[in-house]
């Protein structure tokens, strides 16, 4: 890809080892632009403006100007795969230009794009429950399948099932990394992030391609997330989840925040739950965000019809039942039915079979239909 001179020296500048946001913008604001920088290291003494950006990045700012290392830093981003998008560059997200310290420079691969009307976070937990999972999945189908880009950092648990619903729902989905965008993080993911690619969806960093994934990276990447975003969903989180660093930006950005009430026992729903109560908009379906905006308007009865309940009888419905309520043992099942356990056994495989009940952790059984 072809970069004008300004761009080079803009990626130039924000690629060097110590420059993030902050020090980037207080070089600009002493120099009129990223060349000027690069003309100020080339004397014999540095000005002492400079200094303000601390001695370690100063040392690495003089190491990285080098032709050499010039012309080698836009063969590695070549040979990436990935592209640059500079603030300088038309095709930057406006939205990002309005939060605290906007990425000077954004890597990205594919092709859905960066800007867009409908386009939602989703967020939550790493360690999350099968609930959670399926909330994250089915929310995000459902906002796809309306057109909704659904974006996320391709974490393990909300995340990665958020980009595999938006994937199911025939949508776009945008994975935002604390990594280079050719890292693999976390390495399962090496298969999803594929498909987000293969379905002209995008994987997107402000650290330059090659980077690892730091633990520093993952806060700052949160801002992005949330950025680009109309408003941010909380699937699930603990009091101190990680998930909520992106909703507090989110609000710092002045988005706005759903949220997925749970129980109230659950530490799980802990995070969702006080932010609904500190005027979060609790959402129980995708439909509920759809309409928030005005994106697309719920299904009537006859909608409903197409999908039908499942055919029990009188037993199935017994042992069905109260698992729609909560998660059941066999034992509570069993008291709750009065069913012999030989009987309630048989009936239970074949519902499990039918896809009716699912087995969750513990050796308890839920019913979500």
């Amino acid at each position: 890809m072809e970069y004008t001179a300004m761009d080079q020296y803009w990626i130039w500048l924000s690629s060097v080892e110590g420059i993030g946001p902050k020090r980037f913008y207080q070089l600009l604001s002493l120099y009129e632009d990223a060349r000027q920088v690069w003309d100020a290291l080339g004397g014999v003494l540095v000005p002492p403006d400079m200094q303000i950006i601390g001695q370690a990045a100063l040392n690495n700012l003089r190491e990285a100007r080098d032709e050499g290392a010039f012309y080698r830093l836009f063969d590695r981003l070549e040979r990436s795969g990935a592209r640059a998008v500079t603030r300088l560059s038309e095709d930057y997200p406006a939205p990002l230009t309005g939060i605290y310290d906007p990425p000077p420079t954004l890597y990205v691969r594919g092709e859905c794009p960066l800007t867009g009307e409908r386009m939602l976070a989703v967020v939550g937990s790493r360690r999350c429950t099968r609930d959670g999972q399926r909330a994250a999945r089915e929310f995000a189908k459902g906002l796809a399948e309306n057109g909704v880009c659904v974006v996320s950092g391709m974490a393990r648990g909300i995340d990665s099932h958020a980009h595999r619903g938006a994937l199911d729902g025939g949508g776009h989905t945008i994975a935002v990394l604390g990594c280079g965008v050719d890292v693999v993080y976390p390495p399962e993911n090496e298969g999803l992030m594929r498909e987000i690619l293969d379905s002209g969806g995008t994987v997107v960093s402000e650290f330059f391609p090659g980077t690892p994934p730091n633990p520093g990276n993952f806060p700052a990447r949160n801002r992005i997330i949330s950025g680009l975003s109309r408003g941010t969903l909380l699937v699930e989180g603990a009091k101190a989840s990680g998930a909520m660093i992106t909703v507090n930006l989110a609000l710092e950005q002045g988005r706005d925040v759903f949220a997925i009430p749970g129980g109230i026992y659950s530490p799980l729903s802990d995070a969702p739950n006080r932010m609904i109560l500190e005027g979060a908009y609790p959402v129980v379906c995708h439909w509920d965000i759809l309409e928030h905006y005005r994106w697309a308007s719920r299904p009537g009865e006859n909608a409903a019809k197409k999908c039908p309940p499942p055919e029990l009888d009188a037993d199935e419905e017994a042992v069905v039942a109260p698992l729609r309520e909560q998660a059941m043992s066999f034992d509570e099942l069993a008291a709750a039915t009065g069913f012999p356990a030989s009987r309630l056994n048989s009936h239970l495989t074949m519902l499990e079979l039918r896809g009716i009940i699912e087995k969750v952790p513990g050796g308890l059984y839920r019913s979500y239909r």
